[in-house]
């Protein structure tokens, strides 16, 4: 299979936990071959790298060599990946890769995406909800649904893909007539000062899941969304409103097995104790349910959840080698 080559514009939060994906993927249909960041020098970057305390690099090492990011591993040829610092217009790579991986969060609309979309560039993919993406494709959901023609694609949200496969499931089985979810989302700790008390968002879940589900009515489904001066894993719980309500061992142990080994897995996990926030911290699900925690009090079904929200990269890499996968990418 051709090897698909992607270019990234970001190296924050996102952008590192992304490269830590893709390293652990030696057989991914996409070659990261360049790396543009607005904030950080090449110097800047290696040292992030190589020291962040929260994302660790198991036996990488990351140098500055003459334009390039080295990365190096014993027993392995060192890696090297293009680097640029500044304006991603003004990166010397625009143009040369098939997929422009957009995670810098400095370009939130399609209409300014666009303008990556030159020379050997066909796709954008970002790391955010765009309302006027062309598509947006969750994985585990509708990444089949791609188009070919489709220039800008988001790939939702940390809260979009740990919102939207659930859904979706729970619906085909047991029809969801309502549904809601209170998010306690971290700060990132560059951030931490601008954010010294607790604060309510407004979700973008709120308007996407209704677009993505046809049928969540958008009065039906209610997002409490909180942002905390703390940097651990977030803790994100469910509730939905059954119109088939089974017994509640029933649904857990199917919902079990669907996380195990049907078509949730890979996705979300059902731990069976809850041993805390930092417990989950890397975990690659987009959300880990906690049976304990869990309840069927009447039609209503409570999931507590924590999700490592960062770590929501994993999702969108396993789009990024999915549509990467398919011959008219």
């Amino acid at each position: 299979m051709p090897i698909v080559t992607a270019g990234l514009n970001g190296l924050g939060r996102f952008g590192l936990h992304l490269l830590r994906a893709w390293l652990a993927h030696p057989d991914s249909p996409v070659q990261l071959v360049a790396i543009n960041d607005a904030y950080r020098s090449l110097d800047a970057a290696a040292d992030f790298l190589n020291n962040d305390s929260k994302v660790s690099f198991p036996g990488y090492t990351f140098d500055a060599a003459a334009g390039a990011l080295q990365v190096s591993r014993p027993g392995a040829a060192p890696l090297r990946i293009a680097y640029t610092h500044g304006p991603a217009a003004q990166a010397n790579w625009l143009g040369q890769v098939d997929w422009w991986l957009e995670c810098s969060g400095m370009h939130p609309t399609a209409a300014e995406c666009r303008r990556f979309l030159r020379g050997q560039t066909r796709h954008v993919l970002m790391s955010a909800t765009c309302w006027d993406a062309d598509q947006t494709l969750v994985f585990g959901y509708n990444e089949n649904a791609f188009d070919a023609a489709a220039g800008v694609i988001s790939y939702g949200s940390c809260t979009v893909n740990a919102f939207v496969p659930l859904a979706d499931w729970l619906h085909r089985h047991y029809g969801v007539a309502e549904a809601g979810l209170s998010v306690i989302h971290n700060v990132p700790a560059h951030r931490l000062q601008d954010h010294p008390h607790p604060q309510r968002r407004a979700c973008t879940l709120e308007k996407m899941g209704p677009r993505l589900l046809p049928f969540l009515a958008p009065e039906n489904l209610h997002v409490d969304y909180v942002l905390i001066p703390y940097t651990g894993v977030s803790l994100i719980d469910f509730r939905f409103k059954l119109a088939q309500p089974p017994a509640q061992a029933a649904l857990l142990d199917a919902l079990d097995a669907a996380c195990a080994s049907g078509t949730l897995a890979g996705l979300y996990r059902l731990a069976a104790e809850d041993s805390g926030a930092e417990s989950f911290a890397m975990s690659p699900e987009s959300a880990v349910l906690l049976r304990p925690r869990a309840q069927l009090a009447g039609d209503w079904l409570f999931l507590p959840a924590y999700f490592d929200n960062e770590n929501s990269a994993t999702r969108y890499l396993d789009l990024l080698e999915n549509l990467a996968r398919r011959r008219d990418a």
